[in-house]
């Protein structure tokens, strides 16, 4: 896969991540062991599957006994319309503007007593449509109880309405998801294991 990506950024004369795909192809190429242990130089890059495992246990390690003190944690998804490459960044940007509106007006509301803390965690995804070329950024969030959720959805649907035009569809109140969380370690790694999300079926009908 390296070298696949390696011919990519040669052809794009992108050669920052040329020296970044050569580092991940190295990764761990070369093993010392020594008093029964071994070591090993690591990329640490988000597209190294090794290193991402990695990232991925440790966030667990570190989140999960936080996590498993909320008494009714909350899965959620929110996002946005399918949009094309050229619109991407400027969307990606636009949730994360809006997510932080959200975050900013509830702390607001707490300090002066009108409201509850929004605690959770949450993690971007982006899938991508290989027949229609298109992206579909979200964020998955684990909250603390269903409230918080309910208080997100209702918040983030609020903010993408057009003023202009309200029929325009940005998001939709279908696309956003609200369900229990049955399986905290399951739901954590759920949130959390898309930095080593890398491939996508080229033929949709076969990700049943």
């Amino acid at each position: 896969m390296m070298l696949g990506l390696i011919d990519v950024s040669k052809s794009k004369e992108d050669f920052q991540r040329l020296k970044s795909y050569w580092n991940t192809f190295h990764c761990q190429s070369k093993i010392i062991s020594s008093k029964n242990r071994i070591y090993g130089k690591y990329c640490k890059n988000r597209f190294c599957t090794v290193c991402s495992a990695i990232r991925k246990a440790d966030i667990i390690h570190r989140y999960y006994p936080t996590l498993k003190t909320w008494k009714e944690p909350h899965f959620l998804t929110l996002t946005v319309r399918a949009v094309k490459i050229k619109s991407l960044n400027k969307w990606i940007n636009g949730m994360f503007r809006a997510f932080s509106l959200i975050l900013d007006r509830y702390k607001k509301r707490f300090q002066r007593g009108k409201g509850i803390p929004l605690i959770g965690i949450k993690s971007l995804e982006c899938n991508f449509n290989p027949q229609r070329k298109t992206y579909n950024p979200h964020f998955h969030i684990i909250t603390a109880n269903l409230e918080i959720a309910e208080i997100l959805k209702k918040e983030w649907l609020q903010i993408w309405k057009y003023k202009d035009n309200p029929n325009q569809i940005v998001v939709s109140s279908k696309a956003q998801f609200i369900r229990k969380v049955e399986n905290l370690e399951r739901d954590l790694i759920e949130v959390i294991k898309y930095g080593s999300k890398i491939f996508t079926e080229p033929d949709i009908k076969k990700k049943i």
